[in-house]
């Protein structure tokens, strides 16, 4: 049996629609615009029928988020991306109690796309991010559609945002010599994110036991993509290294977590700002990008960069190869032949070499 039921007050009518599944009664709110009530009412009756109904259509919103968050803890994740989803779930949380949504079934596409273009709009937050937490909300109802929250999932509609790709900011050789001088307590980590390109969080959470000063190198295990890279250590970095010391297990126990790590960016951004720089984009990052810039910019081939920035695809990397200009022009260059004997020196050389041999 099912049916709808009207509330009434001084000021409006409420219409909410009653039905009894497996024994049990379900209730659900419409609004106060009956034919819609009608609809709604009629759709679950076909579910019904059709035996496409869940039993879980009146489950608390916050249970099916406990439940998928449980579920994504037991996967193997990087402790950066639990960090982020952290930060996208209470996003979510504070939007969904701002509209009053307590059910899963309450959830539909207008109130998700809505808030996509609330953390655009209003939020002002990055194409990447929106991104981001779109691709969250639809594993999110993908996995209520299978655990039968629901029959439907509500944010297979909500299309990603074209994300422009800009070249990466990064500092130009006086901004550096203003940030190192300006650096207080935060010099040892500038010098080591300048010299080994590592991220924030794995620079942060840097371990004495990831460092070899004798062999030169340190081999730390990435937050962001689980994968184990070794980078060299030059002889600036070791010897700043070697001056430097805590009797604590990390090198920056400080600095182990993003909300620690907000304080190095505002003090990067003061600085910059001090001085008449731009600062809008600049932050930690920004010294990853000056890293692998000013490698490709001395000659290191792209392939090179990618090891020590220890991405997965080549196609990360290539934002840096419009800076390598000159190094193009030196490859170029090696190829010179004479337009009257056809030699090319370098290779004249190399079979003189081989002849030897």
């Amino acid at each position: 049996m099912a049916y709808i039921y009207e509330r009434t007050n001084t000021k409006s009518k409420t219409y909410f629609i009653h039905w009894y599944f497996g024994g049990k009664l379900y209730r659900e709110k419409v609004g106060a615009n009956k034919e819609a009530a009608k609809m709604r009412l009629g759709e679950i009756t076909r579910k019904i029928e059709l035996g496409q109904f869940s039993v879980h259509s009146d489950a608390p919103l916050f249970e099916l988020i406990k439940h998928f968050r449980e579920h994504l803890n037991a996967e193997s994740h990087s402790e950066g991306y639990r960090e982020r989803l952290g930060v996208m779930f209470r996003h979510y949380e504070r939007y969904f109690d701002a509209k009053r949504i307590k059910n899963v079934s309450q959830v539909d596409y207008p109130l998700l796309d809505n808030y996509v273009t609330q953390r655009i709009s209003v939020d002002g937050i990055a194409g990447k991010t929106v991104n981001m937490e779109i691709d969250l909300f639809k594993n999110l109802f993908d996995f209520a559609v299978k655990h039968k929250y629901r029959m439907d999932n509500p944010a297979s509609d909500l299309k990603r945002k074209k994300v422009k790709k800009s070249k990466p900011r990064y500092f130009s050789n006086e901004e550096v010599e203003l940030l190192l001088e300006n650096s207080g307590k935060y010099e040892t980590f500038f010098m080591v994110l300048l010299h080994t390109g590592l991220r924030a969080s794995d620079a942060g959470n840097l371990r004495w036991s990831d460092i070899d000063l004798e062999r030169g190198f340190i081999n730390v295990t990435t937050q962001k993509t689980d994968e184990s890279i070794v980078i060299p250590i030059n002889d600036t970095l070791k010897k700043h290294l070697l001056d430097y010391g805590t009797d604590t297990p990390k090198l920056f126990p400080e600095l182990d977590v993003d909300s620690k790590r907000q304080k190095v960016r505002k003090h990067i951004q003061g600085v910059l700002r001090g001085a008449g720089y731009d600062w809008n984009r600049a932050g930690c990052h920004t010294f990853r990008h000056t890293f692998a810039s000013y490698l490709v910019i001395n000659g290191a081939s792209i392939y090179d960069v990618q090891k020590l920035l220890g991405h997965k695809s080549i196609i990360m990397t290539q934002v840096y190869a419009h800076l390598s200009e000159n190094a193009t022009r030196r490859a170029v260059d090696l190829i010179t032949f004479d337009s009257k004997t056809g030699i090319n020196r370098g290779l004249s050389a190399v079979q003189l070499r081989l002849k030897q041999a």
